[in-house]
């Protein structure tokens, strides 16, 4: 959950309920608040919306709930990403000019998100998808992936996702940040704060199992290109910009006025993302 959102969830009539509720209970009971509020945590807002003129189709395996997967056209494999609380739709204004570039484009709903399964999720479940979809369509040419769906592109790369092209728009890295903002917003304590993410952390397996920063320092193989507005009121820019210079072969390009969730829907932002995702120019420049 983003800067923005966690301020949105203090000021809404929910939020001041859940705040008012968990301070309480965080008082008497810390460690019940801490789980309650790791359970509201991990759980995205789910939104139902197919994308248009789409064939539907669904990834199983023995890991993860099912996944319903977006695609369209024939050509070589791009992958559109979406972030929390989103879904496929949310990236469907880049599917036209990719099929123009004769593409073949899936776009999952991530797990607990849309329609696919799951009611609770985190960013390394969700790299664990991405992984699970890249072997389904694979060879991957190139990924396009937004916010947190950026963050969990990330960690399938370092984890042996194959992808000669990708973009990142707007991806976080601080991600204990949020987990604490998240707690506070709800009105724990620091210490149960703190408990929370310590929680997290047990659920999926350590600090180090999505440590974007370290497990991406000895990738070479991706050369991704972040694409970042300065004034990004979600995800601070600073975060894309420490993506880019740990990143080894990686760049950074501003995006300025482009916003965050409304960059998906900003032609020049499409156009640059396609650019990037389907010529060799980002291998060019990143040699």
């Amino acid at each position: 959950m983003t800067p923005r959102s966690l301020a949105r969830l203090q000021k809404s009539t929910t939020g001041r309920f859940l705040s008012g509720s968990l301070r309480t209970v965080d008082l008497v009971a810390p460690a019940l608040a801490q789980r309650l509020a790791l359970r509201l945590f991990l759980k995205p807002r789910r939104i139902l919306s197919p994308p248009p003129m789409a064939h539907r189709f669904t990834v199983t395996g023995e890991v993860g709930p099912d996944l319903t997967v977006w695609d369209w056209g024939d050509g070589p494999t791009v992958l559109l990403i979406h972030g929390w609380n989103g879904n496929a739709d949310q990236l469907s204004d880049f599917v036209s000019p990719l099929l123009r570039a004769g593409r073949y484009v899936a776009a999952p709903d991530l797990p607990a998100h849309g329609f696919s399964g799951g009611t609770r999720t985190n960013v390394v479940e969700m790299a664990e998808a991405i992984l699970r979809l890249g072997r389904r369509v694979g060879p991957v040419e190139a990924v396009i992936a937004h916010s947190f769906g950026a963050a969990a592109t990330a960690l399938a790369l370092a984890a042996g996702l194959q992808a000669r092209r990708t973009v990142l728009i707007a991806p976080p890295v601080d991600l204990p940040r949020y987990a604490r903002g998240f707690g506070a917003a709800l009105g724990l304590s620091p210490q149960s704060s703190a408990g929370m993410l310590a929680r997290l952390d047990e659920r999926v397996g350590g600090r180090g199992s999505y440590d974007i920063l370290r497990l991406v320092a000895n990738e070479h193989r991706a050369r991704p290109v972040v694409l970042h507005d300065p004034s990004d009121r979600e995800v601070p820019f600073a975060e894309g910009r420490l993506l880019a210079e740990t990143w080894p072969g990686a760049r950074l390009e501003t995006l300025p006025g482009a916003g965050h969730s409304r960059a998906l829907h900003d032609p020049a932002v499409i156009a640059r993302a396609v650019s990037l995702a389907t010529t060799q120019e980002s291998l060019a420049l990143s040699a």
